[in-house]
């Protein structure tokens, strides 16, 4: 009866979000523009508790390239692109900012990580060109492997492999592989994760 209940609200905030959020997509298959993506991204981001994470599921499942109803994304956290592909079961905690991205299923992103659209963002080669130009700038789409976890205040620059940790305030300026933890500035690799699963027995 829980789960009847909770996918009749689930229904319901979709419905209610889909002019929103169609109008958004729309917008940018017909003109390339995201200005009314970027408002409802940031405004939606706003809204906390329970409602707030099935009001950001829905907007992301009608607006980026790909994503799913139970996406967990927490207060102040946003997609900055809406190209993103995200995969099953993410959870996103609070005041997280994604660029250009690629996120396996199961993933965990902490709060307050920053993932960049690639190193070199921001072109800054030719100084007789305004800093501000975005017109300059290189988007490139970081991949995030599948059951991975990035913690705390984390910056995120390069591919991050399945299975790999990133330890808090770390930043990731070169691609890990997959089943590694990797921690520091710039992040290095302090342990290798066995792919065997574990022989300890509770008795």
């Amino acid at each position: 009866m829980k789960s009847i209940f909770k996918k009749i609200i689930l229904f319901t905030i979709f419905l209610l979000i889909s002019p929103f959020g169609y109008s958004s997509k729309l917008l940018y298959l017909c003109f390339k523009s995201t200005i009314l993506y970027n408002f409802f991204a940031q405004f939606f981001a706003l809204i906390p508790g329970i409602l707030g994470t099935l009001v950001r599921s829905s907007f992301y499942k009608q607006t980026l390239k790909s994503s799913y109803l139970d996406l967990d994304i927490g207060f102040c956290s946003f997609f900055s692109k809406i190209d993103t592909e995200v995969g099953k079961s993410v959870l996103i905690t609070g005041h997280t900012q994604i660029g250009l991205a690629k996120i396996g299923d199961y993933t965990v992103i902490a709060n307050y990580v920053s993932i960049l659209s690639g190193r070199y963002q921001h072109n800054f080669t030719d100084p007789d060109k305004k800093i501000t130009d975005e017109v300059n700038d290189i988007h490139n789409c970081i991949q995030i492997g599948s059951h991975s976890f990035i913690g705390d205040n984390a910056t995120v620059m390069a591919d991050i492999g399945h299975h790999t940790i990133v330890g808090a305030a770390s930043n990731v300026i070169k691609p890990l592989p997959p089943y590694v933890v990797a921690v520091g500035n710039p992040a290095k690799i302090v342990k290798k994760r066995s792919k065997e699963p574990s022989k300890n027995v509770t008795v």
